[in-house]
Protein backbone atom coordinates (compact mmCIF):
# COMPACT_ATOMS: atom_id res chain seq x y z
CA UNK A 1 0.00 0.00 0.00
CA UNK A 2 2.63 2.40 0.96
CA UNK A 3 4.79 2.00 -2.20
CA UNK A 4 1.49 2.16 -4.08
CA UNK A 5 0.65 5.79 -2.92
CA UNK A 6 3.85 6.88 -3.30
CA UNK A 7 3.80 6.89 -7.22
CA UNK A 8 1.29 9.57 -7.22
CA UNK A 9 4.07 12.66 -7.34
CA UNK A 10 3.99 14.43 -9.83
CA UNK A 11 0.67 13.04 -11.18
CA UNK A 12 -1.80 16.12 -9.89
CA UNK A 13 1.03 18.91 -10.31
CA UNK A 14 1.88 18.16 -13.84
CA UNK A 15 -1.33 19.25 -15.24
CA UNK A 16 -0.17 22.66 -15.61
CA UNK A 17 -2.75 24.70 -15.84
CA UNK A 18 -3.94 23.64 -12.14
CA UNK A 19 -1.18 24.92 -9.93
CA UNK A 20 -0.94 23.37 -6.29
CA UNK A 21 -2.41 26.78 -4.47
CA UNK A 22 -5.18 27.40 -7.28
CA UNK A 23 -8.62 28.64 -6.20
CA UNK A 24 -11.81 26.17 -6.71
CA UNK A 25 -13.55 27.16 -9.27
CA UNK A 26 -17.22 28.15 -9.36
CA UNK A 27 -19.59 25.01 -9.89
CA UNK A 28 -18.66 21.82 -10.75
CA UNK A 29 -15.53 20.64 -12.10
CA UNK A 30 -13.37 17.27 -13.00
CA UNK A 31 -10.49 16.65 -14.44
CA UNK A 32 -7.44 14.31 -13.67
CA UNK A 33 -4.36 12.13 -14.51
CA UNK A 34 -3.66 8.64 -16.02
CA UNK A 35 -1.27 6.27 -17.49
CA UNK A 36 -1.20 2.59 -17.92
CA UNK A 37 -0.16 -0.11 -20.63
CA UNK A 38 1.74 -3.01 -20.27
CA UNK A 39 5.41 -4.21 -20.60
CA UNK A 40 6.33 -8.08 -21.95
CA UNK A 41 9.66 -9.86 -20.66
CA UNK A 42 11.43 -13.24 -20.74
CA UNK A 43 14.69 -11.70 -18.64
CA UNK A 44 14.33 -12.20 -14.71
CA UNK A 45 13.02 -9.49 -12.73
CA UNK A 46 15.60 -7.11 -11.39
CA UNK A 47 14.03 -6.03 -8.19
CA UNK A 48 10.79 -7.76 -7.40
CA UNK A 49 9.33 -4.88 -5.33
CA UNK A 50 9.38 -2.66 -7.98
CA UNK A 51 7.59 -5.52 -10.66
CA UNK A 52 4.91 -5.58 -8.02
CA UNK A 53 4.39 -2.11 -7.71
CA UNK A 54 4.18 -1.34 -11.24
CA UNK A 55 1.46 -3.61 -12.11
CA UNK A 56 2.38 -3.19 -15.48
CA UNK A 57 4.72 -6.10 -16.12
CA UNK A 58 7.88 -3.98 -16.91
CA UNK A 59 10.49 -5.01 -15.70
CA UNK A 60 11.05 -1.96 -13.76
CA UNK A 61 15.11 -0.96 -13.05
CA UNK A 62 15.10 0.44 -9.58
CA UNK A 63 18.96 0.02 -8.10
CA UNK A 64 19.10 -1.86 -5.04
CA UNK A 65 19.54 0.88 -2.00
CA UNK A 66 17.32 3.51 -4.20
CA UNK A 67 14.99 4.22 -1.58
CA UNK A 68 14.05 8.02 -3.14
CA UNK A 69 12.08 7.10 -6.13
CA UNK A 70 10.05 4.31 -7.28
CA UNK A 71 11.94 3.67 -10.62
CA UNK A 72 15.41 4.01 -11.78
CA UNK A 73 16.89 5.97 -14.29
CA UNK A 74 14.50 8.08 -16.05
CA UNK A 75 10.28 7.14 -15.64
CA UNK A 76 10.05 6.41 -19.56
CA UNK A 77 9.28 2.89 -20.30
CA UNK A 78 9.61 2.31 -16.61
CA UNK A 79 6.73 3.06 -14.50
CA UNK A 80 3.59 2.04 -13.08
CA UNK A 81 0.28 2.36 -13.70
CA UNK A 82 -1.67 4.90 -12.08
CA UNK A 83 -5.00 7.33 -12.22
CA UNK A 84 -6.33 10.16 -10.14
CA UNK A 85 -10.06 11.27 -10.55
CA UNK A 86 -10.47 15.15 -9.31
CA UNK A 87 -13.85 16.62 -9.05
CA UNK A 88 -14.88 20.00 -7.26
CA UNK A 89 -17.66 22.08 -6.85
CA UNK A 90 -17.36 26.08 -5.94
CA UNK A 91 -20.05 27.52 -4.17
CA UNK A 92 -21.25 31.01 -5.62
CA UNK A 93 -19.36 33.52 -3.99
CA UNK A 94 -21.57 34.87 -1.06
CA UNK A 95 -20.16 38.03 1.37
CA UNK A 96 -16.81 38.45 -0.74
CA UNK A 97 -15.98 34.96 -0.15
CA UNK A 98 -15.23 31.98 -2.04
CA UNK A 99 -15.53 28.42 -0.94
CA UNK A 100 -15.14 25.11 -2.72
CA UNK A 101 -14.78 21.28 -1.88
CA UNK A 102 -12.43 19.16 -3.56
CA UNK A 103 -11.86 15.52 -3.67
CA UNK A 104 -8.97 12.87 -5.85
CA UNK A 105 -9.83 9.36 -6.06
CA UNK A 106 -7.17 7.43 -6.81
CA UNK A 107 -6.50 4.04 -8.39
CA UNK A 108 -2.84 1.92 -8.56
CA UNK A 109 -3.82 -1.40 -7.74
CA UNK A 110 -7.17 -0.63 -5.72
CA UNK A 111 -9.15 2.19 -4.92
CA UNK A 112 -8.31 5.21 -2.77
CA UNK A 113 -9.61 8.64 -1.32
CA UNK A 114 -6.46 10.68 -1.18
CA UNK A 115 -7.77 13.89 -1.08
CA UNK A 116 -10.73 15.39 0.48
CA UNK A 117 -10.28 19.05 1.15
CA UNK A 118 -12.85 22.43 1.78
CA UNK A 119 -11.03 25.64 1.32
CA UNK A 120 -12.66 29.31 1.23
CA UNK A 121 -10.86 32.43 0.24
CA UNK A 122 -11.78 35.96 1.03
CA UNK A 123 -11.49 35.64 4.65
CA UNK A 124 -8.99 37.74 5.06
CA UNK A 125 -10.87 41.47 3.62
CA UNK A 126 -7.68 42.91 3.83
CA UNK A 127 -5.83 40.02 2.19
CA UNK A 128 -8.57 38.36 0.12
CA UNK A 129 -6.17 36.00 -2.22
CA UNK A 130 -5.01 34.04 1.09
CA UNK A 131 -7.16 30.93 1.78
CA UNK A 132 -7.81 28.24 4.30
CA UNK A 133 -8.62 24.90 4.26
CA UNK A 134 -9.08 21.94 6.12
CA UNK A 135 -9.07 17.63 5.32
CA UNK A 136 -6.46 15.73 3.39
CA UNK A 137 -4.36 16.46 0.67
CA UNK A 138 -1.17 16.47 -1.12
CA UNK A 139 0.87 19.54 0.06
CA UNK A 140 4.86 21.04 0.15
CA UNK A 141 5.60 19.09 -2.97
CA UNK A 142 8.37 19.30 -4.89
CA UNK A 143 7.98 17.57 -7.38
CA UNK A 144 10.57 15.73 -10.13
CA UNK A 145 9.48 15.18 -13.53
CA UNK A 146 11.89 12.31 -15.22
CA UNK A 147 11.89 10.24 -12.41
CA UNK A 148 8.15 11.08 -11.48
CA UNK A 149 9.31 11.78 -7.60
CA UNK A 150 9.23 14.63 -4.91
CA UNK A 151 12.33 15.41 -3.85
CA UNK A 152 9.96 17.06 -0.82
CA UNK A 153 6.90 16.40 0.16
CA UNK A 154 4.38 16.35 3.54
CA UNK A 155 1.09 15.44 2.41
CA UNK A 156 -1.67 14.47 5.07
CA UNK A 157 -4.69 15.55 6.71
CA UNK A 158 -4.35 18.43 8.21
CA UNK A 159 -5.19 21.90 7.93
CA UNK A 160 -3.71 25.43 7.02
CA UNK A 161 -3.58 28.60 5.56
CA UNK A 162 -2.34 29.16 1.73
CA UNK A 163 -1.54 32.26 -0.22
CA UNK A 164 -0.78 35.23 2.25
CA UNK A 165 -0.08 38.20 0.06
CA UNK A 166 3.27 39.64 1.91
CA UNK A 167 4.19 42.03 -0.87
CA UNK A 168 7.45 40.11 -2.16
CA UNK A 169 6.27 36.76 -1.46
CA UNK A 170 2.76 34.05 -0.99
CA UNK A 171 3.36 32.89 2.70
CA UNK A 172 1.88 29.28 3.32
CA UNK A 173 1.47 27.25 6.74
CA UNK A 174 0.25 23.71 7.15
CA UNK A 175 -0.37 21.00 9.97
CA UNK A 176 -0.06 17.49 8.46
CA UNK A 177 -0.41 13.67 9.53
CA UNK A 178 0.58 10.68 7.58
CA UNK A 179 -1.94 10.95 4.55
CA UNK A 180 -1.89 7.08 4.56
CA UNK A 181 -3.02 5.77 7.77
CA UNK A 182 -5.52 8.31 8.84
CA UNK A 183 -6.38 5.62 12.48
CA UNK A 184 -3.12 5.25 14.29
CA UNK A 185 -3.18 2.98 17.45
CA UNK A 186 -0.62 4.90 19.01
CA UNK A 187 0.45 8.67 17.66
CA UNK A 188 2.75 9.65 14.41
CA UNK A 189 5.00 12.42 13.40
CA UNK A 190 2.80 15.65 12.76
CA UNK A 191 4.85 17.94 10.33
CA UNK A 192 3.77 21.67 11.01
CA UNK A 193 5.04 23.03 7.23
CA UNK A 194 5.99 26.64 6.17
CA UNK A 195 7.20 28.56 2.96
CA UNK A 196 7.79 31.20 0.80
CA UNK A 197 6.71 31.41 -2.95
CA UNK A 198 6.83 33.99 -5.83
CA UNK A 199 9.86 35.60 -4.39
CA UNK A 200 11.17 37.71 -8.15
CA UNK A 201 14.96 36.92 -8.05
CA UNK A 202 14.87 38.27 -12.30
CA UNK A 203 12.09 38.37 -14.71
CA UNK A 204 11.65 35.07 -15.52
CA UNK A 205 13.05 33.69 -12.10
CA UNK A 206 11.16 32.59 -8.90
CA UNK A 207 12.41 31.97 -5.56
CA UNK A 208 10.28 29.52 -2.50
CA UNK A 209 12.29 28.56 0.68
CA UNK A 210 10.88 26.14 3.35
CA UNK A 211 10.78 25.61 6.98
CA UNK A 212 9.26 22.41 8.01
CA UNK A 213 9.44 20.20 11.67
CA UNK A 214 8.22 17.34 12.85
CA UNK A 215 7.41 16.37 16.33
CA UNK A 216 5.90 12.73 17.74
CA UNK A 217 2.26 13.48 18.94
CA UNK A 218 -0.51 10.85 20.23
CA UNK A 219 -1.11 8.68 23.56
CA UNK A 220 1.97 6.57 23.56
CA UNK A 221 3.93 9.57 24.81
CA UNK A 222 1.73 8.35 27.87
CA UNK A 223 3.07 5.64 28.45
CA UNK A 224 6.47 5.62 30.44
CA UNK A 225 8.12 3.25 28.55
CA UNK A 226 7.64 4.70 25.04
CA UNK A 227 10.79 6.20 23.41
CA UNK A 228 9.96 9.62 20.91
CA UNK A 229 11.47 9.75 18.09
CA UNK A 230 13.68 13.05 17.96
CA UNK A 231 12.40 15.37 16.17
CA UNK A 232 12.19 16.01 12.55
CA UNK A 233 13.64 19.27 10.52
CA UNK A 234 13.60 20.13 6.62
CA UNK A 235 14.95 23.31 5.82
CA UNK A 236 14.80 23.94 1.50
CA UNK A 237 15.35 26.27 -0.95
CA UNK A 238 14.09 26.47 -4.76
CA UNK A 239 14.14 28.67 -7.75
CA UNK A 240 12.85 28.25 -11.42
CA UNK A 241 13.45 30.49 -14.16
CA UNK A 242 11.73 30.47 -17.53
CA UNK A 243 8.08 29.20 -18.35
CA UNK A 244 6.67 26.19 -19.17
CA UNK A 245 8.30 25.08 -22.51
CA UNK A 246 12.13 26.20 -21.15
CA UNK A 247 13.08 26.33 -18.06
CA UNK A 248 15.77 25.40 -15.29
CA UNK A 249 15.28 24.65 -11.85
CA UNK A 250 17.50 24.29 -9.29
CA UNK A 251 16.42 22.79 -5.56
CA UNK A 252 18.20 22.12 -2.62
CA UNK A 253 17.09 20.63 1.16
CA UNK A 254 18.74 19.69 4.27
CA UNK A 255 16.99 17.18 6.58
CA UNK A 256 17.76 16.22 10.14
CA UNK A 257 15.61 12.78 11.63
CA UNK A 258 13.63 12.38 8.27
CA UNK A 259 13.68 12.32 4.34
CA UNK A 260 12.08 13.83 1.96
CA UNK A 261 9.63 13.75 3.60
CA UNK A 262 8.10 14.13 7.50
CA UNK A 263 4.59 12.08 7.52
CA UNK A 264 5.51 9.12 5.48
CA UNK A 265 6.50 7.45 8.29
CA UNK A 266 7.62 4.25 6.52
CA UNK A 267 10.34 6.81 4.50
CA UNK A 268 14.18 6.31 5.72
CA UNK A 269 15.31 8.78 8.91
CA UNK A 270 18.43 9.49 9.22
CA UNK A 271 20.20 11.83 11.01
CA UNK A 272 20.99 13.69 8.43
CA UNK A 273 20.35 13.90 5.01
CA UNK A 274 21.11 16.68 2.11
CA UNK A 275 19.02 16.40 -1.10
CA UNK A 276 19.36 18.19 -4.25
CA UNK A 277 18.09 18.62 -7.54
CA UNK A 278 18.58 20.46 -11.43
CA UNK A 279 16.51 19.83 -13.67
CA UNK A 280 14.79 21.56 -16.66
CA UNK A 281 13.29 21.28 -20.51
CA UNK A 282 14.78 23.12 -23.96
CA UNK A 283 13.50 23.75 -26.75
CA UNK A 284 16.54 23.28 -29.41
CA UNK A 285 14.31 23.69 -32.70
CA UNK A 286 10.73 23.93 -33.02
CA UNK A 287 10.46 19.81 -33.54
CA UNK A 288 13.58 18.81 -31.08
CA UNK A 289 13.21 19.76 -27.52
CA UNK A 290 15.51 17.77 -24.36
CA UNK A 291 14.96 17.46 -20.92
CA UNK A 292 17.64 17.03 -18.51
CA UNK A 293 18.07 15.56 -14.60
CA UNK A 294 21.00 15.60 -12.20
CA UNK A 295 19.42 14.22 -8.68
CA UNK A 296 21.39 13.62 -5.68
CA UNK A 297 20.76 12.25 -2.07
CA UNK A 298 23.41 12.15 0.84
CA UNK A 299 22.01 9.83 4.27
CA UNK A 300 24.63 10.48 7.21
CA UNK A 301 23.45 7.60 9.97
CA UNK A 302 25.19 8.27 13.33
CA UNK A 303 26.72 4.62 13.45
CA UNK A 304 27.24 4.44 17.36
CA UNK A 305 27.61 1.27 19.24
CA UNK A 306 25.90 -0.87 20.61
CA UNK A 307 22.48 -2.72 19.87
CA UNK A 308 20.46 0.86 19.49
CA UNK A 309 22.86 1.94 16.46
CA UNK A 310 21.23 3.74 14.03
CA UNK A 311 22.81 2.52 10.82
CA UNK A 312 20.79 2.18 7.14
CA UNK A 313 20.37 -1.27 5.58
CA UNK A 314 20.61 -2.40 1.65
CA UNK A 315 20.71 -6.29 1.16
CA UNK A 316 21.06 -7.11 4.54
CA UNK A 317 24.33 -5.29 4.97
CA UNK A 318 24.56 -2.29 7.42
CA UNK A 319 25.86 1.35 6.37
CA UNK A 320 26.56 4.33 7.78
CA UNK A 321 26.74 6.81 4.92
CA UNK A 322 25.28 6.40 1.05
CA UNK A 323 25.58 8.67 -1.56
CA UNK A 324 22.77 8.69 -4.66
CA UNK A 325 23.22 10.03 -7.56
CA UNK A 326 20.70 10.11 -10.93
CA UNK A 327 21.75 11.57 -14.29
CA UNK A 328 18.64 11.74 -16.85
CA UNK A 329 18.51 12.95 -20.97
CA UNK A 330 15.42 12.51 -22.39
CA UNK A 331 15.57 14.02 -26.26
CA UNK A 332 12.39 14.33 -28.18
CA UNK A 333 11.79 14.93 -32.06
CA UNK A 334 8.37 15.71 -33.18
CA UNK A 335 8.14 14.39 -37.22
CA UNK A 336 4.43 16.48 -37.49
CA UNK A 337 1.76 16.77 -35.17
CA UNK A 338 0.96 13.14 -34.73
CA UNK A 339 4.13 11.62 -34.20
CA UNK A 340 7.18 11.78 -32.45
CA UNK A 341 10.43 9.51 -31.12
CA UNK A 342 11.79 9.89 -27.87
CA UNK A 343 14.97 8.39 -26.42
CA UNK A 344 15.59 8.14 -22.50
CA UNK A 345 19.36 7.75 -21.23
CA UNK A 346 19.50 7.12 -17.86
CA UNK A 347 22.62 6.77 -14.88
CA UNK A 348 22.17 6.04 -11.19
CA UNK A 349 25.07 5.40 -8.65
CA UNK A 350 24.98 4.86 -5.61
CA UNK A 351 27.84 4.59 -2.97
CA UNK A 352 28.05 3.16 0.45
CA UNK A 353 30.31 3.40 3.53
CA UNK A 354 29.41 0.37 5.34
CA UNK A 355 29.15 0.43 9.35
CA UNK A 356 32.52 -2.04 8.56
CA UNK A 357 34.57 -0.45 6.47
CA UNK A 358 35.48 -3.37 4.67
CA UNK A 359 32.11 -3.51 3.45
CA UNK A 360 32.61 -0.01 1.54
CA UNK A 361 31.09 -0.87 -1.54
CA UNK A 362 28.80 0.36 -5.18
CA UNK A 363 25.96 -0.46 -7.16
CA UNK A 364 24.94 1.13 -10.62
CA UNK A 365 23.24 0.71 -13.69
CA UNK A 366 21.88 2.27 -16.58
CA UNK A 367 18.91 2.68 -18.71
CA UNK A 368 18.03 3.04 -22.34
CA UNK A 369 14.48 3.70 -23.40
CA UNK A 370 13.63 4.36 -27.14
CA UNK A 371 9.40 5.16 -27.65
CA UNK A 372 7.70 6.02 -30.88
CA UNK A 373 4.87 8.07 -29.92
CA UNK A 374 1.64 8.93 -31.24
CA UNK A 375 -0.73 11.53 -29.97
CA UNK A 376 -3.09 14.42 -30.02
CA UNK A 377 -0.63 17.12 -30.67
CA UNK A 378 3.11 17.61 -30.77
CA UNK A 379 3.71 20.13 -28.03
CA UNK A 380 5.81 19.43 -24.91
CA UNK A 381 2.40 19.36 -22.88
CA UNK A 382 -0.10 17.86 -25.18
CA UNK A 383 -1.57 14.96 -24.23
CA UNK A 384 -3.12 12.46 -24.45
CA UNK A 385 -0.56 10.50 -26.09
CA UNK A 386 0.28 6.45 -26.79
CA UNK A 387 3.94 5.64 -26.20
CA UNK A 388 5.35 2.10 -28.08
CA UNK A 389 9.03 1.55 -26.14
CA UNK A 390 11.88 -0.77 -25.82
CA UNK A 391 13.47 -0.35 -22.70
CA UNK A 392 17.21 -2.39 -22.21
CA UNK A 393 18.56 -1.93 -18.69
CA UNK A 394 22.16 -2.90 -17.17
CA UNK A 395 23.06 -3.27 -13.54
CA UNK A 396 26.14 -3.59 -11.43
CA UNK A 397 25.47 -4.41 -7.80
CA UNK A 398 28.33 -4.61 -5.86
CA UNK A 399 27.54 -3.59 -1.97
CA UNK A 400 26.72 -6.58 -0.02
CA UNK A 401 27.15 -9.18 -2.40
CA UNK A 402 30.91 -9.99 -1.86
CA UNK A 403 31.43 -10.89 -5.70
CA UNK A 404 29.52 -8.76 -8.36
CA UNK A 405 26.34 -9.07 -9.24
CA UNK A 406 25.90 -8.40 -13.38
CA UNK A 407 22.68 -8.48 -14.39
CA UNK A 408 20.63 -7.17 -17.35
CA UNK A 409 16.94 -7.33 -18.93
CA UNK A 410 14.86 -6.07 -21.90
CA UNK A 411 11.28 -4.73 -21.85
CA UNK A 412 9.04 -3.95 -24.61
CA UNK A 413 5.45 -2.53 -24.60
CA UNK A 414 2.91 0.25 -24.83
CA UNK A 415 1.59 2.65 -22.51
CA UNK A 416 -0.79 5.93 -22.83
CA UNK A 417 -0.65 9.17 -20.91
CA UNK A 418 -3.50 11.38 -20.32
CA UNK A 419 -4.43 14.66 -18.24
CA UNK A 420 -7.81 16.43 -18.56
Amino acid sequence: MKNTFRISTLCSAILVCLPSYAAIDEGFGFHGYAKGGIGITNDAILNQPAYDWANSGINIFRLEGNGYTNSSGGRLGNEANWLEMHTSYGWTPTNDMSWGIKTNVVYGSFLALDELMVEGGGIIQSNPSATFWAGKRYYNRVDVYLNDSQAMSNDGAGFGMDNFDLGFAALHLGVTRNLYDESPDSGEQIAFTSSLSDITVSETGRLALYANYGTFMGPALSDDNFEKPDDAFQLAAKVRFGDWVNNDEFFVRFSANTSASITRSWERRPDQQIGAFWQGNKGITDDFRISYLWQHETEIWDGGEGADKSVGNVNGTDYVQSHWNVFVLRNSYAWNQRTSSELELGYEFMDFKGYETSADDTNAGYKVTLSQNIHIGSGAWDRPVIRFFATYVDEDLRFGYGDAKLQDALSFGAQFEAWW
